[in-house]
């Protein structure tokens, strides 16, 4: 089976460790739910999505 996602992922962060970290929790998931291989997951980076941290307030 192949899976093919569309996410939206943090910004800054290490774009390839996510996009890893996704595809092995997905697969491993989809393989204990339906008790078939997840052969390959791909990834679509929709959009980077930055989180407000303690020197970047929202201005409201």
């Amino acid at each position: 089976m192949r899976l093919h996602l569309s996410v939206d992922l943090p910004y800054p962060s290490d774009l390839a460790r996510v996009c890893e970290r996704v595809q092995h929790d997905v697969a491993n998931r989809v393989a204990q739910l339906t008790g078939m291989r997840v052969a390959e997951v791909t990834l679509t980076i929709r959009r980077l999505v930055t989180a407000p941290g303690p020197g970047r307030r929202r201005v409201r």
